[in-house]
């Protein structure tokens, strides 16, 4: 009886992320219908037969999809014919394989975020805007002298008295 590899699932507004997390696959079998995906095919060190099924829960474009085959893992980009996020990636009930992508993962209000700007590519939110959107001005660096009037002997002068006024006041220990 086959194994289960494990899969990860992320999905945007118009596409799913599948990975087969499975490492040195041979004899890969992918099949990508509109209603589902099947992969069978031998993997890891000791060449054991695996295989995963899916049904989707909506209706996929084969066509437009992709896939990518590495000696660590299986990466499948899976379009949806209709646009908009699934509240779930099968049909039926939960596949103790399938596991979230958090790497890929963005809910759909961080997809709007993303496409309104403020962000890079990453999905990281720039310093200089997050202060801005907390109401804080961050300096700009430009503007500061080049020049610290300041000396290191001043310092030191200042760093002195100060010695001198806690230890005349008994604080000293």
């Amino acid at each position: 009886m086959p194994l289960h590899p494990t899969v990860l699932w992320a999905q945007r507004n118009d596409l799913i992320y599948l990975t087969v997390q499975l490492v040195d696959i041979t004899k890969p079998q992918i099949d990508v219908t509109s209603e589902r995906f099947h992969f069978k095919g031998k993997g890891e060190k000791e060449q054991n037969e695996y295989e995963a099924e899916i049904e989707f829960y909506g209706p996929v474009d084969v066509e437009k999809s992709k896939q990518h085959l590495t000696p660590r893992n299986l990466t499948m980009v899976i379009y949806k014919k209709e646009e908009g996020y699934w509240p779930k990636l099968q049909k039926g009930g939960k596949l103790n394989f399938l596991k979230v992508d958090f790497a890929r993962w963005r809910d759909e209000d961080e997809e709007d975020e993303e496409e309104g700007g403020g962000q890079d590519p990453m999905g990281a939110m720039d310093f200089q805007s997050l202060m801005s959107q907390a109401g804080g001005n961050l300096p700009n660096m430009d503007d500061l002298p080049e020049d610290d009037s300041s000396s290191d002997e001043e310092d030191a002068k200042d760093k002195e008295t100060t010695e001198k006024k806690v230890g005349q006041a008994g604080l000293t220990g």
